[in-house]
């Protein structure tokens, strides 16, 4: 009866817990916490739900995207069916995907955070077959809110560290040409 038991307790503790709740962020927000609940409402109802519907109530109508994720200095007006269009791709191509906020910091019309997003590659990156693996990369967004809506965002995401975990190759491009004296 011992071993049996002992049998069970082994048993039980090699099972895989179920998975805790995930750490809250550390909160900076002083003052008006208005752009707080704003983003918080986002992150629940975008990135949680990922509930494509719901865009226009967080994003104006158009929205000055400065996303280094696209290649870098990019700057372009957004529109809200553009992107409830990516809500909907992004939640068909990886439907757990999972983000989980580090550091939320407020100052005027400004709401900064730092994430980690919990992936797989289910679809592919740039244009290549899917690996199926999973990932965890950081990221970083910076939010500019007017009248309660996001009108400006920047955003950064380790695509590297992604890469790497992935197991796909980078291949340098060549360097600009010298220019002719």
């Amino acid at each position: 009866m011992r071993y049996f038991l002992a049998a069970i307790l082994l048993f039980a503790c090699a099972v895989p817990q179920t998975r805790a709740e995930d750490p809250k962020p550390r909160i900076n927000c002083p003052g008006d916490q208005k752009n707080l609940r704003t983003y918080l409402k986002i992150h629940d109802v975008l990135f949680t739900e990922r509930d494509a519907t719901r865009v226009a109530e967080f994003y104006a109508t158009e929205v000055i995207s400065h996303n280094q994720d696209s290649g870098g200095d990019s700057v372009m007006k957004v529109t809200t069916e553009q992107m409830a269009a990516m809500w909907s791709t992004s939640k068909r191509s990886d439907p757990e995907r999972r983000l989980i906020d580090d550091l939320i910091i407020c100052s005027g019309p400004f709401v900064t955070v730092r994430t980690h997003i919990h992936g797989t590659d289910n679809v592919g990156f740039a244009g290549l077959p899917p690996t199926h693996k999973p990932y965890v990369i950081s990221a970083i967004d910076i939010y500019r809110l007017d009248n309660g809506k996001v009108v400006e965002r920047w955003g950064d995401a380790d695509l590297m560290g992604m890469i790497r975990q992935l197991g796909l190759k980078v291949v340098p491009s060549a360097p600009p040409a010298a220019p002719k004296q």
